[in-house]
């Protein structure tokens, strides 16, 4: 009758930010740190993940269109991911500092898978349409 809960704090190990950001592409990467960020309560950081993100967003979809396709795909993709996984050990929580915690626990491995395809399926809906756009401008060939 007295029993009292804590409600845990999910957060994203880094091992799933690492994974979410190499299977899921860069809005997933910036969906894990932006969550883990809002769930630690650093709102600026937060807030500043969206800022940059954005930018980067950007400059993803517009600096690698001109640089030798030998340069592109997964290497850009492997770089990022282990961005953001310098990011989660540095300013955020590493994996045994959540498992040491009564306030924290990880997010479930479906979340992430799922979140993963969403959010991929999302950034070629966003990629798609502005590499047409850039190609009939001719900006790109």
């Amino acid at each position: 009758m007295n029993d009292i809960t804590i409600n845990e704090l999910k957060m994203y190990s880094p091992n799933q930010v690492l994974i979410g950001s190499l299977f899921g592409g860069p809005l997933a990467m910036l969906f894990f740190l932006w969550k883990n960020f809002k769930t630690l309560g650093k709102s600026n950081e937060a807030k500043f993940t969206v800022i940059y993100g954005i930018v980067f967003v950007i400059a993803l979809i517009t600096f690698p269109q001109f640089l030798p396709q030998q340069i592109l795909g997964i290497i850009i993709q492997v770089v990022y991911s282990l961005c953001a996984l310098q990011v989660v050990n540095s300013m955020q929580m590493s994996k045994d500092d959540i498992e040491d915690t009564a306030n924290y626990s990880f997010q479930s491995n479906w979340r992430v898978l799922a979140y993963c395809i969403f959010l991929y399926i999302m950034w070629f809906a966003i990629i798609y349409p502005v590499t047409n756009f850039l190609a009939a401008l001719g900006v790109i060939g």
